[in-house]
């Protein structure tokens, strides 16, 4: 890349070195347990002998990839010889995570029936009602519950188990890696794909689970520092997009967690990257006074392979944001605007024709077939007869269930609350004594999310009055990601936003840079500015990055009323 200097890449290197140490930082436990118990219909019952009558208080439950396991949990009277229910409807529900059931009783004997037809059990930890663990004495009759109790923590919390979406991302791809019935299928499979080969490298642990989207978020960087940097032609501008989106709250919660959205946000940019680098190229061509960029090629009559390079790589990265989420679907959309906006009026006709059969392929063909592979994992489902018929099928009833999900959700959102962050969404909240919380938020840095609605309407003045077109490429960008919500029905969480606010991200870049360069005061502005999104990201780093904190630390940082960050 001609236009990236030594200053860009020190950087560009700074700023990815500190997110690395950010978000690698306590991201998870390299260790869970992972010998498993099965239980089916004819292999249910569980007995548990102390030796003896003790005060058991509870029996914590590392379930397996099946969720909401119930049990029926007795105690045997030895004067009546006799089992007697205490809890006939207990049950651990959450997936490759630490769910405690209740006891609290003096007993030796305790019994366990898991009253569903299967149930998968990685580990069982007994706890007596102060608090010390206890080994049953036939525990060697079941030796897959007990053999990793050290592996209990002292606090449940993100670090050794499961958090918020990852009970569906997380364990789907546990199941594509032990071609296990599939759980989740609301979504395509890519980035569960993508998930899965965290887990092949470092185990079916919370560190395992969540390292690609840690290695996206980090990606993501590089990718906003390069497209910022052929917009706006400096290592300012560059340096100081690319910061807002290291110190933004929400990049870094989706950067930790093993869900999908970091890895489609990460191609939505891309493929606007690489659209945006084929306007330049070809305008620098055919059109050397646009303004779409800087650097003049030499004049030529007809595609060169380094022109249409760029627009083939936007739609194979298209192609990738749809196998990973429908969202992808709404960027392409964008993509067609742009695209046709540009055309229209600036290419040559003769080379329309071709240019139609190019877009067929990366646009049209690229994006079935990688959409279609994705699908390669889907295991557990006898009604399809075929990747093709899995691809179909599986799509109808990923279309059925949006369309026809009825939920509420404390945390849901509407999109007219996303660019205020009016309700934060609380992934996890875990208490880890009697004053510290564990508590991971999504949400955005409040001083990049609210100086982004000024911004956006200055970028929108400055395409509709000036016509500058690079103002209309962002714009047109920006509605691509957030204006389709504006029609959905469906519960929406403040989380989908992300994708668009990557481009109010580069439109605070457009305007920073406008201010730097037309007013004497300009880079002191900015200065103050970037570093007061520094200092808000650090006020708000233990509620988003599940560091134990007081719990009136959370109160403190509540600024709008229905912002519960702790609980």
């Amino acid at each position: 890349m001609s236009f990236m200097n030594k200053k860009d890449y020190i950087c560009l290197g700074i700023l990815l070195s500190v997110f690395t140490v950010l978000a690698f930082f306590r991201l998870g436990n390299t260790h869970a347990p992972q010998s498993s118990y099965q239980a089916t219909s004819e292999n249910r019952d569980i007995v548990l002998d102390f030796g003896d009558y003790l005060d058991i208080g509870s029996i914590h439950v590392f379930l397996g990839n099946l969720n909401t396991r119930h049990f029926s949990i007795s105690v045997f009277n030895e004067v009546t010889g006799s089992w007697e229910v205490i809890d006939g409807e207990a049950a651990a529900e959450s997936v490759f995570a630490w769910n405690k059931l209740d006891i609290n009783y003096n007993t030796r004997y305790i019994g366990l029936v898991s009253t569903d037809e299967e149930a998968v059990f990685n580990e069982f930890v007994v706890l007596q009602t102060d608090g010390t663990s206890i080994l049953p004495v036939n525990a060697g009759d079941y030796p897959e519950l007990f053999d990793e109790q050290e592996l209990f923590p002292e606090a449940k919390t993100y670090m050794n188990g499961t958090m918020f979406d990852e009970v569906y991302h997380g364990r789907t791809a546990y199941e594509f890696i032990h071609a296990l019935p599939t759980y989740e299928t609301t979504h395509p499979h890519f980035g569960k794909i993508l998930i899965s080969l965290g887990i092949r490298m470092f185990g079916m642990t919370p560190f395992g689970w969540r390292f690609m989207s840690a290695v996206f978020g980090i990606l993501i960087l590089a990718v906003m520092y390069v497209f910022a940097k052929r917009l706006f032609g400096t290592t300012e501008g560059a340096a100081l997009t690319t910061a807002l989106l290291a110190f933004d709250c929400m990049h870094f919660t989706l950067s930790r967690i093993a869900t999908i959205d970091i890895f489609a946000a990460f191609f939505i940019l891309l493929m606007y990257y690489f659209m945006y680098e084929y306007f330049v190229k070809d305008s620098a061509v055919h059109r050397p006074q646009l303004p779409f960029g800087r650097t003049a090629l030499p004049a030529q009559s007809k595609f060169s392979s380094g022109m249409l390079l760029p627009l083939g790589l936007s739609g194979t990265a298209m192609a990738f944001g749809i196998a990973t989420k429908w969202t992808g679907i709404y960027a392409g959309a964008g993509l067609g605007v742009l695209f046709i906006w540009y055309t229209s009026t600036h290419f040559p006709k003769r080379q329309i024709k071709r240019l139609f059969l190019f877009c067929c392929v990366f646009f049209i063909a690229v994006p079935l077939a990688v959409y279609t592979l994705s699908f390669l994992p889907v295991v557990g489902h006898t009604e399809y007869n075929g990747l093709i018929d899995k691809a179909v099928k599986g799509s109808f009833s990923m279309f059925d269930y949006h369309s026809k999900l009825v939920a509420e959700h404390y945390y849901s959102s509407p999109f007219y609350e996303w660019p205020v962050i009016w309700m934060p969404l609380l992934d996890a909240n875990d208490a880890v004594s009697e004053t510290l919380v564990s508590s991971v938020s999504c949400m955005g840095n409040p001083v990049i999310w609210w100086a982004g609605i000024p911004c956006s309407l200055f970028v929108l003045f400055r395409f509709l009055v000036k016509k500058d077109k690079k103002a209309g490429f962002l714009i047109l960008a920006y509605a691509a990601q957030y204006v389709p919500w504006m029609s959905i029905g469906r519960i929406t969480f403040i989380y989908h936003y992300f994708p668009a606010i990557l481009f109010v991200m580069l439109m605070m870049g457009y305007t920073m840079d406008f201010v730097m360069n037309r007013f004497r005061p300009g880079k002191a502005a900015v200065t103050i500015y970037m570093i007061t999104a520094v200092i808000v990201f650090a006020l708000f780093y233990p509620v988003i990055s599940g560091l134990p904190v007081s719990r009136e630390w959370g109160m403190q940082l509540r600024w709008l009323k229905d912002w519960i960050l702790v609980l």
